[in-house]
């Protein structure tokens, strides 16, 4: 059990090969936390909302066999960031947007239109 946890931890630092996908999460719920700060209208927040499905419909196909977990929850961490900080528009639009600019993204670059 001692050897597990330092396994984790490398001199003090934590080890990035092996908890890389949990420490960028965070720092995409920040940065999905502070564009939603950015929007001022529930407009604005829904463009943004859906352009980000659609970046990360085509971030899904790329990563169709390797890494589909990781990626994720690091969308998931971004969507909870951007719900967080989304003042103007309601969650359950900034939801359905999202899933609907990701199926949109995914299939305009499954079928090579973009």
């Amino acid at each position: 059990m001692i050897k597990q946890k330092k396994a984790y931890w490398i001199g003090g630092v934590f080890n990035l090969q092996e908890r890389w996908a949990e420490i960028l999460a965070i720092f995409i719920l920040v940065i999905g936390f502070l564009v939603a700060l950015w929007a001022r209208s529930a407009v604005v927040t829904y463009m943004v909302i859906l352009l980000s499905g659609i970046i990360s419909g085509r971030g899904f196909l790329a990563r169709k066999y390797t890494h589909r977990i990781a990626y994720i929850l690091i969308l998931i961490f971004y969507l909870i960031g951007f719900l967080l900080g989304s003042f103007y528009g309601k969650s359950k639009y900034i939801l359905v947007l999202f899933i609907l600019g990701m199926w949109i993204g995914y299939v305009l670059h499954e079928r090579e239109i973009i």
